[in-house]
Protein backbone atom coordinates (compact mmCIF):
# COMPACT_ATOMS: atom_id res chain seq x y z
CA UNK A 1 0.00 0.00 0.00
CA UNK A 2 3.11 2.14 1.18
CA UNK A 3 4.83 1.26 -2.44
CA UNK A 4 1.45 2.16 -4.13
CA UNK A 5 0.59 5.52 -2.25
CA UNK A 6 4.42 6.82 -3.35
CA UNK A 7 4.32 5.80 -6.92
CA UNK A 8 0.65 7.82 -7.45
CA UNK A 9 2.27 10.45 -6.04
CA UNK A 10 5.65 10.38 -7.92
CA UNK A 11 3.27 10.14 -11.18
CA UNK A 12 0.91 13.16 -10.18
CA UNK A 13 3.49 15.43 -9.59
CA UNK A 14 5.69 14.45 -12.63
CA UNK A 15 2.66 15.43 -14.24
CA UNK A 16 2.08 18.72 -12.82
CA UNK A 17 5.29 19.62 -14.75
CA UNK A 18 5.23 23.25 -13.23
CA UNK A 19 5.34 24.81 -16.92
CA UNK A 20 2.50 27.64 -18.13
CA UNK A 21 -0.31 26.18 -18.86
CA UNK A 22 -0.66 27.55 -22.93
CA UNK A 23 1.51 24.61 -23.64
CA UNK A 24 4.02 26.56 -25.54
CA UNK A 25 7.88 26.92 -24.20
CA UNK A 26 7.54 30.80 -24.05
CA UNK A 27 9.68 32.40 -21.37
CA UNK A 28 8.68 36.22 -19.72
CA UNK A 29 11.22 38.65 -20.09
CA UNK A 30 12.96 38.85 -16.83
CA UNK A 31 13.11 42.89 -15.43
CA UNK A 32 16.57 44.72 -14.96
CA UNK A 33 17.02 46.07 -11.82
CA UNK A 34 19.32 48.68 -11.70
CA UNK A 35 21.45 49.60 -8.67
CA UNK A 36 21.85 53.22 -9.17
CA UNK A 37 24.90 54.83 -7.18
CA UNK A 38 23.64 56.17 -3.96
CA UNK A 39 23.57 59.96 -4.10
CA UNK A 40 25.18 61.27 -1.02
CA UNK A 41 24.55 64.68 0.92
CA UNK A 42 26.56 66.66 -0.46
CA UNK A 43 25.77 66.15 -4.04
CA UNK A 44 22.57 67.58 -3.70
CA UNK A 45 21.85 71.03 -4.79
CA UNK A 46 19.50 73.42 -3.54
CA UNK A 47 18.46 76.57 -4.61
CA UNK A 48 18.98 79.95 -2.49
CA UNK A 49 16.07 80.51 -0.58
CA UNK A 50 14.79 77.11 -0.02
CA UNK A 51 13.06 76.60 3.11
CA UNK A 52 13.07 73.20 4.81
CA UNK A 53 10.56 74.55 7.28
CA UNK A 54 6.88 73.34 6.22
CA UNK A 55 5.12 76.30 8.22
CA UNK A 56 4.41 79.58 6.72
CA UNK A 57 3.16 82.95 7.96
CA UNK A 58 -0.12 84.46 6.78
CA UNK A 59 -1.38 87.95 6.89
CA UNK A 60 -4.92 89.03 5.72
CA UNK A 61 -6.02 93.10 5.62
CA UNK A 62 -10.17 93.17 5.81
CA UNK A 63 -11.56 95.76 4.78
CA UNK A 64 -15.13 95.62 4.16
CA UNK A 65 -16.82 99.11 5.05
CA UNK A 66 -17.82 100.29 2.10
CA UNK A 67 -20.46 97.08 2.85
CA UNK A 68 -20.67 97.75 5.95
CA UNK A 69 -19.10 99.06 9.17
CA UNK A 70 -21.48 97.59 12.12
CA UNK A 71 -19.78 95.35 14.95
CA UNK A 72 -18.58 92.39 13.27
CA UNK A 73 -15.72 89.42 13.93
CA UNK A 74 -13.90 87.69 11.77
CA UNK A 75 -12.39 84.09 11.86
CA UNK A 76 -10.11 82.37 8.99
CA UNK A 77 -10.64 78.66 8.98
CA UNK A 78 -7.98 75.46 7.34
CA UNK A 79 -11.40 72.85 7.10
CA UNK A 80 -14.62 73.65 5.50
CA UNK A 81 -17.13 71.91 3.17
CA UNK A 82 -19.63 73.47 0.88
CA UNK A 83 -23.53 73.44 2.10
CA UNK A 84 -26.68 72.71 -0.48
CA UNK A 85 -27.42 76.63 -0.67
CA UNK A 86 -24.39 77.44 -1.65
CA UNK A 87 -22.53 78.66 0.96
CA UNK A 88 -19.79 77.48 3.51
CA UNK A 89 -19.77 75.16 6.82
CA UNK A 90 -16.13 75.62 8.38
CA UNK A 91 -14.97 73.34 10.98
CA UNK A 92 -14.88 75.68 13.69
CA UNK A 93 -11.73 73.46 15.38
CA UNK A 94 -9.51 74.49 12.32
CA UNK A 95 -9.62 78.26 12.86
CA UNK A 96 -6.48 79.57 12.21
CA UNK A 97 -7.14 83.61 12.89
CA UNK A 98 -9.59 85.37 14.19
CA UNK A 99 -10.40 89.20 15.03
CA UNK A 100 -12.71 91.97 15.51
CA UNK A 101 -13.78 94.25 13.03
CA UNK A 102 -13.60 97.70 13.67
CA UNK A 103 -15.77 100.19 11.28
CA UNK A 104 -15.60 97.40 9.13
CA UNK A 105 -11.77 97.18 9.02
CA UNK A 106 -8.99 94.32 10.60
CA UNK A 107 -5.93 92.68 9.67
CA UNK A 108 -5.06 89.22 11.26
CA UNK A 109 -1.89 87.10 11.24
CA UNK A 110 -1.87 83.06 11.28
CA UNK A 111 0.29 80.15 10.75
CA UNK A 112 -0.19 77.61 8.46
CA UNK A 113 1.26 74.22 6.52
CA UNK A 114 2.85 75.32 3.18
CA UNK A 115 0.37 72.75 1.87
CA UNK A 116 -2.58 74.58 2.55
CA UNK A 117 -4.61 74.86 -0.48
CA UNK A 118 -7.17 77.40 0.35
CA UNK A 119 -8.82 79.36 3.33
CA UNK A 120 -12.19 80.36 4.37
CA UNK A 121 -12.76 83.64 5.57
CA UNK A 122 -15.96 84.74 7.13
CA UNK A 123 -17.57 88.00 8.68
CA UNK A 124 -20.22 87.40 11.26
CA UNK A 125 -22.41 90.14 12.28
CA UNK A 126 -23.81 91.13 16.01
CA UNK A 127 -27.26 91.42 14.14
CA UNK A 128 -27.81 87.99 13.61
CA UNK A 129 -27.50 88.20 9.59
CA UNK A 130 -26.18 85.32 7.89
CA UNK A 131 -22.32 85.75 7.73
CA UNK A 132 -20.28 87.30 4.82
CA UNK A 133 -17.71 83.99 3.31
CA UNK A 134 -15.07 84.20 1.09
CA UNK A 135 -12.95 81.76 -0.25
CA UNK A 136 -8.83 82.62 -0.19
CA UNK A 137 -5.56 81.15 -0.87
CA UNK A 138 -2.90 81.43 1.47
CA UNK A 139 -1.23 83.84 -0.75
CA UNK A 140 -4.08 86.31 -0.95
CA UNK A 141 -2.70 89.38 1.76
CA UNK A 142 -6.06 91.24 1.04
CA UNK A 143 -9.93 91.11 0.98
CA UNK A 144 -12.08 94.23 0.17
CA UNK A 145 -15.71 94.57 -0.69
Amino acid sequence: MKRLFTIIMGLALTACGGGDSGGGNSSAPTPTVQNPEPERMQDLVVPDGFSYDPVVQGTLNVNISSFSSQRAHLSVYKEYGQNGSGGFNANYASRVASAALTDGKTHVNYTLSDSQKNLLVEVWFYDGSEPLQTIISPEDKEWIL
